[in-house]
């Protein structure tokens, strides 16, 4: 007995002319959307209805740096590639966003926006951290739509049929890979799950975005072991493994701190 993931055969969703909605911008916004009114209802019950309309205000504007954080980060992996070929660089919908780029972005936008409207940095990050994996585990079937992000070949109970287009060049006679779009997806789940949890009790602020980032750091570091399609590697380690290994030192630093600091 086997179960077999099978894609449809076009990551486009509806096209008119020259102009294509793909179902992968499809699912990020729908990611997104999700995000906005989960985080709403959350601000609304940790805090109060001020912060969660101040949410809903600044929201946008800290999607919009993280996809460019996504953006930018992928960018600056195939440096050389994108030198040659600057026009590429805007072209958002031939595919190239990097989580951690959203991520951090997305973080520091949070942070100046914080100073401007003068609300609790830390506060408002941990209840966006809560729903931070939730979207991450939405987004991720953009990744099944598009034939891409999955893992090694396999012979397995489970496993992801790529269509011969989207095989890597010396995988082109082997259809089945490991589907690790959805292994990341359902620890993403679980991540959501643990956090919510968390984030009904009593904790000091910050400790719950720190708790994200380390649990996210872990599982991907571990999908990233699967996958066969990281776009840098440096002395045959992937740039993402290296980038997971400091978010988890930096995060973990930053968890000790902030259990020690008095409650604010």
């Amino acid at each position: 007995m086997e179960l077999i993931i099978t894609p449809p055969i076009s990551p486009i969703f509806i096209s008119f002319n020259h102009f294509a909605i793909r179902w992968y911008g499809l699912i990020m916004g729908f990611s997104f959307i999700i995000g906005i009114i989960f985080a709403y209802f959350l601000f609304k019950y940790k805090l109060n209805k001020y912060n969660a309309n101040l949410f809903l205000d600044y929201s946008p504007l800290v999607i919009f740096c993280a996809i460019v954080g996504a953006r930018l980060f992928y960018v600056l992996a195939l440096f050389e590639y994108y030198f040659k070929n600057p026009i590429e660089i805007i072209m958002i919908n031939h595919g190239g966003l990097s989580i951690f780029g959203a991520i951090f972005f997305g973080i520091l936008s949070i942070y100046l926006l914080s100073k401007i409207k003068k609300f609790n940095f830390l506060k408002h990050l941990d209840v966006i951290a809560v729903i931070f994996p939730l979207c991450q585990a939405v987004g991720r079937f953009g990744n099944y739509f598009n034939q891409e992000a999955y893992g090694a070949p396999t012979n397995g109970f489970l496993k992801l049929f790529v269509s011969k287009e989207f095989r890597k060049p010396q995988f082109l006679d082997i259809e089945y890979y490991h589907p690790t779009f959805l292994y990341e997806s359902i620890l993403d789940l679980l991540i959501f799950i643990a956090l919510l949890i968390l984030f009904k009790g009593k904790t000091k602020n910050g400790t719950i975005a720190c708790c994200y980032l380390i649990l996210y750091s872990i599982v991907r570091f571990i999908v990233e072991g699967i996958r066969i399609d990281s776009v840098l590697n440096i002395q045959n380690v992937p740039i993402v493994k290296i980038i997971c290994i400091f978010t988890f030192i930096f995060s973990l630093t930053g968890m000790i701190f902030l259990t020690k600091k008095r409650t604010t």
